[in-house]
């Protein structure tokens, strides 16, 4: 593989520095060498004292203390010098052979992503893949946009363009960035084998109490925007749809808290594996807050028929 295939990874660090050992670490363990590592501290602490010595290693800083891992990211994503860029959380880790498997498809088809396997951290606990059994292959952006969780593509940096995310977010920024990004390429490659393990805290639960709350506030802030017309990097033939995709996250998210379940993945991917819309069968609860939200009970057996579909 040569320098068409070196990949930037950017990593925004803001209070790291129990987990961050262990997500450099993995980048290291690549089977695939050829990588920069940009890691941003927006919080002001010396993360170079906290990690090996590697030349592949750059540290960069936001220039404040809490922007947000918008402005860490994009501080990065301006500092990238390879043709493909990617993003890694200091709180989840890569799978040894992510770069070699990933970098040579994304070369290929701008946009190659992996499985995600999402466990609770440290273990034994909750385990799923965000994808149950998918189809190895393309796939156009709404079939990525029915997984409410992060994903952390490889790009083509051509593709990627002028996008950035949006500082003014704290929540979902993410899929704004990599759902708009997607829509405007045709889609994405998707390889089906967990390559990023999505690390699930117990002292953190996902969308646990304030965490809902700030989830449906930052939704309806993208919901008014894409409605008054500004379209997010969004093309304006899938500005309907992206309307529709994050309408749909915010119900879920309402549903969530009487799904009685500890994580949001646990809920989501609970229900795509058992192809029902309520995730625990006869959860009367759950089904009365997606009503109160406006989702539809019919469930959407779209998506290739792999299961992987909601809605």
């Amino acid at each position: 593989m040569g320098r068409s295939l070196s990949v930037s990874i950017v990593m925004p660090a803001y209070r790291a520095e129990a987990s961050i050992g262990a997500a450099v670490r993995s980048v290291l363990a690549q089977t695939y060498r050829h990588w920069e590592l940009i890691v941003v501290a927006d919080d002001g602490v010396d993360y170079q004292a906290l990690l090996p010595a590697d030349r592949r290693l750059v540290l960069a800083r936001t220039g404040a203390c809490g922007s947000g891992p918008s402005a860490a990211r994009n501080r990065g994503l301006d500092g990238a010098r390879h043709p493909l860029v990617t993003f890694l959380d200091s709180d989840d880790v890569w799978y040894p052979d992510k770069l070699t498997i990933l970098a040579p498809l994304a070369r290929a088809h701008g946009i190659a992503l992996g499985n995600t396997r999402f466990c609770e951290h440290p273990g034994p606990g909750y385990g799923a893949n965000c994808w149950h059994d998918p189809v190895e292959g393309c796939h156009d952006w709404l079939f990525f946009a029915r997984v409410s969780e992060s994903l952390w593509p490889v790009y083509q940096r051509a593709v990627i363009g002028r996008t950035r995310f949006p500082e003014c977010l704290r929540f979902a920024e993410d899929a704004v960035f990599t759902l708009s990004i997607m829509a405007r390429h045709g889609g994405a490659y998707l390889y089906p084998r967990p390559l990023h393990e999505y690390r699930l805290r117990p002292e953190s639960l996902s969308r646990s109490g304030d965490a809902v709350r700030r989830a449906d506030e930052a939704y309806g802030w993208i919901l008014s925007v894409l409605r008054e017309g500004d379209r997010l990097s969004f093309p304006a033939e899938t500005v309907d749809s992206a309307i529709a995709v994050f309408e749909r996250r915010r119900a879920l998210n309402r549903a969530f808290p009487a799904s009685g379940m500890r994580y949001f993945q646990e809920f989501e991917t609970g229900m795509r594996a058992r192809r029902t819309r309520w995730g625990v069968a006869g959860d009367e609860a759950v089904r009365e807050r997606l009503a109160e939200a406006g989702e539809p009970a019919r469930y959407d057996r779209g998506g290739g028929g792999d299961g992987n579909g909601i809605g």
